[in-house]
């Protein structure tokens, strides 16, 4: 396994499993505390299970424990509280800021 990289500042990523062919990975990501993302969407899906904070987006507060799923439909902008978030995310495809 390999440590955590920064993917821009406020977001960390730890890789678990990549898989090619299929074009799917699985991560560990560390969201900084009252952070604000940016505008996105995504071209393949994203599973994501919180382990530790919260996050918010469109469809609410989410913290430890839930599950999001998120699509190809729509602008996603998450964001942290004080205590930031830790997720477990499976996801494909690519982020496009809007």
């Amino acid at each position: 396994m390999s440590d955590f990289v920064t993917l821009r500042e406020g977001i960390e990523r730890k890789s678990l499993a990549v898989n090619t062919e299929l074009g799917i990975q699985a991560d560990i990501i560390r969201i900084a505390p009252n952070f604000k993302d940016v505008p996105h969407t995504h071209d393949g899906f994203e599973w994501a299970y919180i382990l530790k904070g919260s996050l918010t987006d469109e469809r609410g507060t989410h913290t430890k424990g839930d599950f999001i799923a998120n699509t190809t439909e729509g602008i996603h902008q998450p964001s942290t509280g004080e205590d930031g978030c830790t997720l477990l995310i499976i996801w494909t495809g690519s982020v496009t800021k809007v």
